[in-house]
């Protein structure tokens, strides 16, 4: 059975079956002009297929032993042909034949050493038409034991003994044979069949065939195993060819073959293989006259031989021409063609949207430099091509190496910023997205580095074409989701400019949804010119086109305006829309959107800034709003006075959920509306207070980290809470002696604010129990103790600390001990002031290696102080001096 409808070539050319060669020619110049893919650039995919299958058309019912053999094979895929019972096949085979399966006028058996396929003259391209047919020379040698037993020989192969290779006439050679046992035990998939010696008979049951007539089809053969009856020789497409159990209802294979006297195997050549050594004789792509071509032995000879006409008059080749367009190119006016040089040739073919297979088989014939010439068209469909292969059929080692090399050539190619693209710009778009799809999920290494590269050069690429073209992105076919399309694929932020100027006009008439998704993606990418292009667009949608006292807010569109403030862009638009929506603006929406203004806005936005601000205080909605909400509110009020009028709404509200707040949350908001005291009402302050109490117990207090902790303690002083500032007071001195030395420093110019007696007191504690402090610390601490008159026992301690470590100081720390000293303050006032002085010097002296060899060459290196207060010993000045004495 033929598993497979044939296509209908007549169908194609939309001619009847019988029609005359006049019609034929005609319908194909028509067609071929139609489906021209210069003429179809909005589906050059579909008209490339189309002219890809009007060719074979063509060419197959024009040609008579193509034609005689495609109306057989149609006849028996259609059943209008009930086959005859065969009695002497035999004779009716020729002695030398192709075979070719039902269904498959196109293909032919061949073998290729012990490996035995099935190709079609597109399956092998690198193939010239002599090597191809070479293969596909067969011949059957009959048997007596069996009425039709045969074996299936390669003419002109040799066996192991043979002296001569098989013939018509003559045994020996290499058979069509295949594994009995896995024959019988593999089921349907059966034995692959190869090509091996018959050995004098002693391989009979693998090699031995009987010929049976096919029901389906008049003149084809079944070939059933003379030793495995049942199993039956069958084409597995694409190209494999068993032998399996006869399965009448299996769908995947084909068990009739057709047998084509090897004799017209020269009627297979084609026009084009004709053609091509005429032009070949010639200069690479040198025009040629055509009334020469039409002159020439070999064409003539084609045309009566193959053909069985005449040679074309200058229509049939000028369509002939236009429809093999990826290969040659035809002049009308002066009625010359020539051939496409090979590189021109590849970048037609690969630019034709080729077939993965197709890119695979072009690129392992082409060097590496000629692929690095192509223009990025050719190299843009190649890649999407194989791309959309590997996201379905997996990866082959071919399929690898040709994606690597045309990723390499796409960025040496992607150099030349200024080339012309030979696609539409729409399409590179189109095609750096896809080969980011390269490799499927588990790509090879190398690939997956390459991809990112190639998406980003394509799409650099497509938006430069664009933008080089009268009217842009939106003459080049662009709308405003592919703006997002740009922005999603590798190096956004290195065409942000050019997008951002190149598609303002998309944004035109298009939906303020449209309009925000490009804003959010172009902010995500980091695109904030592209962002503010979304952003002007999105808020004049928003403002109703022009200026006004009012414009309706729903939450959404309030919540764009915040989206657009925090991109950073376009603020004053931003500022002025958010005030004409303040009054009728959900409050938390307008909070979030004020909020996401005050910490970008500029003093020119003041006014606007503080009309907003007391509109939604107006509003008295801060009781419902989040925690969050709130403590943001009171801390950019604390630092911006456009909004002051948000103060004491925000701090009652605070007050009666504060008790609900966590620890560091509470500090926090105390300590911002401390700043703020001044505008606190008596009542807020009052509630505030009570509220604080109940939160900062004794109790409550020791679990307080030290950070949180010393900002009660501020908090407290700058509200001037009294009880609740000396309950905090006393657990910071309680806890004083366990701080971390960073906390310590930090709280103790606190104390010494209004408490620096106590933390004096409990400094000599602190100094015993707490995490040692560093040399540098103690400078700084001294510091902060070098103006109390009664810390003078604890700066004579630190003196007593540091002395020993001077040698230890960073740069810094030897500079403030130093301005310390100068000033008679601080450790400057303390017993150890000479003794510091001293052995800060000879800290100096002594410097670090580095230090060192950064004087004179070959200086030598000072001595190290030794004494017991910290000078040269006597020895040691010696020495310094006659080192100076030989220096000079």
């Amino acid at each position: 059975m033929v598993r497979k409808p044939l296509p209908d070539y007549y169908a194609a050319l939309e001619i009847r079956e019988e029609a005359d060669e006049v019609t034929i020619k005609k319908a194909y110049r028509r067609l071929v002009l139609q489906w021209h893919p210069d003429r179809n650039p909005a589906d050059r995919e579909t008209a490339e297929e189309k002219i890809r299958l009007l060719n074979i058309a063509y060419e197959t019912v024009t040609n008579p032993i193509k034609r005689e053999t495609y109306d057989l094979q149609r006849a028996a895929s259609s059943r209008k042909s009930k086959a005859k019972p065969r009695s002497a096949p035999r004779v009716e085979v020729p002695k030398e034949f192709m075979m070719t399966p039902l269904g498959y006028p196109e293909c032919f058996v061949r073998s290729l050493g012990r490996r035995v396929v099935v190709h079609s003259r597109s399956d092998d391209p690198e193939s010239n038409f002599q090597s191809f047919f070479a293969s596909t020379k067969l011949a059957l040698w009959w048997l007596p034991e069996v009425n039709n037993m045969c074996r299936i020989r390669k003419l002109g192969s040799k066996a192991r003994g043979d002296k001569r290779g098989a013939a018509a006439g003559r045994a020996g050679g290499l058979n069509m044979a295949f594994d009995p046992q896995k024959a019988k035990t593999a089921g349907a998939e059966g034995s692959e069949v190869r090509m091996a010696p018959a050995n004098k008979g002693q391989k009979a049951d693998s090699v031995n065939f009987v010929t049976k007539a096919s029901p389906t089809c008049e003149g084809a053969l079944r070939f059933e195993s003379a030793s495995q009856r049942g199993q039956y020789l069958a084409f597995f497409p694409p190209s494999h060819l068993r032998v399996v159990p006869f399965l009448e209802e299996a769908e995947d294979r084909v068990l009739d073959f057709l047998f084509v006297d090897f004799a017209s195997m020269f009627k297979f050549i084609t026009l084009e293989e004709v053609l091509q050594p005429i032009f070949s004789a010639e200069e690479a792509g040198v025009w040629i006259e055509l009334a020469k071509l039409q002159d020439d032995e070999a064409v003539k000879s084609h045309f009566k031989e193959v053909m069985g006409k005449d040679v074309w008059d200058v229509e049939d080749f000028q369509a002939y021409f236009e429809g093999h367009w990826a290969t040659f190119e035809y002049n009308a006016e002066e009625k010359k063609a020539r051939m496409r040089p090979k590189q021109e040739r590849l970048a037609k073919q690969l630019r034709a949207t080729p077939k993965a297979e197709e890119v695979v088989a072009a690129v392992a014939k082409t060097d590496e430099s000629e692929l690095q010439r192509l223009p990025v068209g050719a190299l843009a469909r190649a890649l999407t091509a194989l791309a959309k292969a590997s996201s379905t059929d997996g990866e082959a080692g071919e399929a690898t190496s040709a994606q690597i090399q045309l990723l390499a050539a796409l960025r040496a190619v992607g150099k030349g910023e200024e080339e012309k693209c030979d696609i539409p710009a729409f399409e590179l778009l189109h095609s750096a997205e896809k080969v980011l799809d390269l490799g499927g999920d588990n790509p090879d290494d190398t690939v997956l580095v390459q991809r990112s590269a190639a998406a980003r050069i394509l799409a650099n690429k497509a938006l430069k074409s664009a933008s080089a073209i009268e009217g842009g992105m939106v003459e080049a076919g662009f709308t405003l989701p592919d703006v997002v399309r740009f922005l999603l694929l590798p190096g956004a932020a290195g065409r942000d400019l050019l997008l951002a100027t190149s598609c303002v006009k998309l944004f035109e008439g298009r939906s303020i949804p449209e309009q925000r998704e490009v804003l959010r993606t172009a902010k995500s990418r980091g695109s904030t010119n592209t962002a503010a292009a979304a952003g002007t667009a999105l808020l004049k949608s928003l403002g109703g086109g022009g200026p006004g006292d009012h414009v309706a807010a729903p939450d959404a569109h309030v919540e764009m305006v915040a989206e657009v403030a925090e991109c950073g862009v376009r603020l004053p638009a931003a500022t002025a829309l958010l005030r004409r929506m303040a009054a009728t603006a959900n409050p938390l929406k307008l909070a979030e959107a004020l909020l996401a203004l005050a910490s970008r806005v500029g003093p020119g936005q003041a006014e606007d800034m503080t009309h907003i601000a007391e509109s939604l205080a107006s509003k008295g909605a801060f009781g419902n709003f989040p925690i969050k909400t709130i403590l943001e509110t009171v801390l950019a009020s604390s630092k911006d006075d456009t909004l002051a009028a948000l103060v004491v709404p925000a701090a009652a509200a605070a007050a009666n959920v504060l008790t609900h707040w966590p620890f560091e949350e509470m500090v926090k908001l105390l300590l911002g509306l401390a700043r703020r005291h001044a505008l606190l009402t008596p009542e807020v302050d009052d509630s505030l207070r009570k509220a604080a109490e109940k939160c900062f117990t004794q109790e409550q207090l020791q679990l307080f980290s030290p950070n949180d902790l010393a900002g009660v303690v501020l908090a407290t002083l700058g509200h001037g809470w009294s009880t609740l500032h000396t309950v905090s007071v006393q657990e910071l001195l309680r806890r004083l002696p366990h701080f971390p030395a960073k906390e310590l420093l930090m709280v103790t110019p606190l104390m010494l604010q209004a408490h620096s007696t106590e933390l004096i007191t409990a400094w000599p504690k602190a100094r015993s129990s707490t995490e040692p402090l560093s040399v540098d610390q103690l400078v700084q601490l001294a510091r902060l103790f070098q103006t109390e008159a009664t810390a003078t026992k604890l700066l004579e301690d630190l003196s007593e600390r540091l002395l020993p470590k001077v040698t230890e100081l960073s740069a810094s720390g030897r500079s403030a001990l130093s301005a310390q000293l100068k000033s008679k303050s601080g450790l400057g006032a303390t017993a150890k002031q000479v003794a510091l002085q001293k052995s800060l010097a000879a800290g100096v002296i002594k410097a670090t290696p580095d230090e060192s060899m950064s004087g004179t060459r070959g200086a030598k290196r000072r001595p190290e102080a030794s004494g017991p207060d910290g000078r040269l010993s006597k020895k040691q000045r010696g020495k310094q001096l006659r080192n100076k004495r030989q220096h000079h």
